[in-house]
């Protein structure tokens, strides 16, 4: 289990002092029900706790109001080096779903070396990844639809998620007391905009408790 050691926090307790002005956009952003995440850090934490299952050169950087992602992924027996701006449009809880509408933009893919995939890759639009994955015989439980460049996931169809009945319960408390409003990257930060609504607390200490 990886844990956090006493040179991480003194290298976040650094990295503050060398960013005076992010405590200020704290503030500012919790007076308007909204968190604030250096995309430094979320990268950081992704390497520190994602193992082996993440590639190494995986990076992500402010694209506003999106997500770049970039990352080196070997595809049958081919190294190919992916990026792609993801912006999330809607982010929805209810009863036992997490449902995410996400848009898939300017992909690339490159692979390395003279690969048969290079003359393949150059037939499809990548403008449409969601009609690409239509194609396939097989696709993710957690992908319910996808056209074009639109994405929509229930994030609890996850095996992990799926199959936790906490998580269930924490998901189902969530969709009663809170609603996500905003989910993006203004400068460094990936913001989250929240809406609470107080009327739904006592339904969601019923669902945590039952």
């Amino acid at each position: 289990m990886t844990i956090l050691s006493l040179s991480d926090i003194q290298s976040g307790l650094a990295y503050l002092a060398s960013h005076p002005e992010y405590l200020l956009r704290c503030v500012i952003n919790a007076a308007r029900m909204r968190v604030g995440v250096p995309l430094d850090a979320i990268n950081w934490l992704a390497h520190k706790f994602g193992g082996r299952k993440l590639p190494p050169d995986l990076t992500l950087t402010s694209e506003p109001p999106g997500i770049r992602v970039s990352a080196t992924l070997e595809v049958m027996g081919t190294k190919m080096a992916l990026a792609a701006t993801l912006t999330i449009e809607q982010v929805l809880f209810s009863l036992g779903s997490v449902r995410v509408e996400l848009r898939v933009r300017d992909l690339t893919i490159k692979p390395e070396g003279d690969s048969p995939m290079v003359q393949m890759l150059s037939m499809m639009d990548l403008s449409k990844p969601g009609d690409l994955l239509n194609f396939m015989p097989m696709r993710p439980a957690m992908i319910l639809d996808a056209q074009g460049d639109l994405f929509i996931l229930d994030l609890m169809k996850l095996p992990r998620l799926a199959k936790n009945e906490r998580a269930q319960r924490i998901v189902a408390a969530l969709s009663e007391v809170v609603a996500i409003r905003e989910f993006g990257t203004e400068d460094d930060l990936l913001v989250l905009g929240l809406r609470a609504m107080p009327l739904g607390l006592v339904a969601a200490l019923s669902q945590l408790r039952s």
